[in-house]
């Protein structure tokens, strides 16, 4: 073992006494922020521009500390879920190539059929596929890549799903996040990309919302600490938040069991240049998964306009992931059946590398680890231990 833990036995004590300490300063912010929310409601128009200005939280229509009861689930519909994982491109490996698998689930409620599940590979490995503007697609632009494979397979299964109503969804966020190094033109068109299956999905009849477990955003405390200086952004900008670094979800954590917030809208600059014109601007909202009686877990929930501004399509996303959550408790059934499908273990990875190896020495290409990568696999293994 080269990790000594007994050296870090002071800094783990030092860690939980920071943790703790933080708890405790959290609950008087907590306080504060939960009486801001209800003292400045009904200010939601009157920050709406502000808010966009210093990227809080941008408030709706309702008002800041609304509360939506959990809404009754239709008798049958479906929930599709996709999620992808990747095998980044290793330059010290036998070859230049990445792999993106997606998994996906179809499960739909009150039938008694059994759920359809999908694994789903493609590997890149032409010049074509691995650069991109000179840049090797790998980190953010595979990421992206992996993105828009998992929305794409969303909206086919959407579009050839029988059962209505249908909830489409993604783990994470709908807003696509693309490097800012790549150019204008390319940024636009990957996230243009991405909006064209938001766009089949509505056409197919579906739904779709995005599920993020455990929300670390901090958008509704900043929206709350602006209105507490009466939406003034220049004392906003300047002046020390008390409530920088604490997350929405502390303030939303007595929701009812089932009941979600205010809707808000996505203050993302990428939201408001791209996804806003084309009639998907991003709401979310937070949302208790727990049942009545149970510690509250708290989600954050994105959807597209078109979904937000329906109350009908609102109440399904509502009461869809809700449903999905009761079966594995807290978090969708389906995403967790999707994750699962898409992971590529270690042990998965290493039969991949043999197949990627065999076939270069069938075709008479004969390649080898880097030495960097040939002596982490000696020492890693441990097959070959160094000695001064």
């Amino acid at each position: 073992m080269t990790l000594e833990l007994s050296r870090l036995t002071g800094q783990v004590r030092a860690l939980g006494e920071e943790l703790a300490a933080r708890e405790r300063r959290y609950a008087d912010l907590v306080a504060l922020a939960r009486r801001w929310l209800v003292q400045y409601a009904d200010w939601g128009e009157r920050l709406r521009h502000p808010a966009r200005v210093i990227r809080a939280a941008i408030p709706t229509d309702e008002p800041l500390n609304a509360v939506h009861p959990l809404p009754a689930a239709p008798e049958q519909f479906a929930v599709i879920a996709a999620d992808g994982s990747q095998i980044q491109p290793d330059r010290h490996g036998a070859a230049l190539y990445y792999l993106i698998n997606v998994g996906s689930l179809v499960y739909r409620h009150g039938t008694g059929v059994a759920p359809e599940a999908y694994s789903e590979p493609t590997l890149g490995y032409t010049e074509a596929d691995l650069y991109e503007n000179g840049l090797l697609v790998a980190g953010n632009l595979l990421d992206v890549r992996r993105d828009l494979a998992e929305i794409t397979r969303l909206a086919d299964l959407c579009t050839v799903e029988p059962l209505r109503p249908t909830v489409a969804l993604v783990d994470g966020t709908l807003i696509l996040w693309v490097l800012e190094d790549l150019p204008a033109e390319g940024r636009r068109a990957k996230v243009m990309a991405y909006l064209d299956q938001l766009a089949r999905i509505r056409r197919a009849g579906a739904v779709v919302a995005a599920f993020i477990s455990r929300p670390r955003r901090a958008e509704v405390t900043r929206l709350l600490y602006l209105a507490s200086l009466e939406g003034d952004v220049n004392r906003a900008s300047q002046e020390l938040n008390p409530l920088e670094h604490l997350p929405d979800r502390a303030v939303f954590r007595t929701l009812p069991a089932g009941a979600r917030s205010a809707l808000f809208i996505s203050p993302s600059p990428i939201n408001h240049e791209y996804y806003h014109p084309a009639g998907h601007a991003v709401h979310f909202y937070y949302l208790n998964l727990a049942e009545e009686g149970r510690a509250p877990v708290i989600a954050r929930v994105e959807v597209p306009a078109w979904v937000a501004e329906d109350p009908d399509r609102l109440k399904l996303v509502h009461a869809g992931i809700v449903a999905q959550a009761r079966i594995t408790g807290d978090y969708p059934y389906a995403l967790a059946r999707a994750d699962e499908l898409a992971y590529i273990s270690s042990q998965e990875r290493e039969a991949f590398e043999e197949m990627v190896t065999t076939a270069l020495l069938r075709t008479g290409v004969r390649t080898t680890l880097s030495p960097k990568a040939y002596y982490k696999t000696l020492t890693r293994r441990g097959r070959r231990r160094y000695r001064l």
